[in-house]
């Protein structure tokens, strides 16, 4: 039995909710419960027709301010929800490391975006941290691209 008080703990589409040790602590681990599991949301992006894709990347977003910024594009509305849930955003698209994306207009090429923040003076030792975060993050999320972790692209931005 776990913690909540049933033998296994499901997906809203009823499978499995699948325990991966290394994101057992993340934030989105028990968030993702309330969600369609990794393998249904792939399939409805399929057959959407969507070629779901992460960027990260390290933006400069104010004076002495830096962060590690992730965009998540042509997502299912199913899967934004998820998004959404684990604190990301609508925005537009980052265009380069000094142009973050304008606010959510409603436009169709508009991204899920969420940021890292830290301070350029951080203790590098703090920035590995972060990182480290970071890729636990993305190991989550790439069970949910249909393309896998291939799709997801580190160091480039969304075109």
């Amino acid at each position: 039995m776990d913690r909540l008080g049933s033998s296994k703990m499901t997906h809203r589409c009823g499978h499995p909710l699948s325990s991966v040790p290394a994101i057992e602590q993340h934030e989105a681990y028990l968030i993702r419960a309330a969600f369609p599991c990794q393998h249904c949301l792939c399939e409805m992006a399929r057959k959407q027709a969507l070629d779901t894709h992460a960027y990260v990347n390290l933006q400069q977003l104010s004076p002495g301010m830096a962060a590690f910024v992730v965009e998540v594009t042509r997502t299912s509305d199913e899967l934004g929800d998820l998004l959404a849930a684990v604190g990301y955003a609508k925005r537009g698209r980052s265009r380069d490391e000094l142009t973050p994306g304008e606010l959510a207009s409603g436009a169709a090429d508009e991204v899920w975006r969420k940021e890292f923040w830290f301070a350029t003076s951080t203790d590098p030792q703090h920035v590995i941290s972060l990182v480290d975060h970071i890729k636990l993050e993305m190991s989550w999320l790439g069970e949910y691209l249909p393309g896998g972790v291939t799709s997801i692209d580190f160091c480039s931005f969304p075109s």
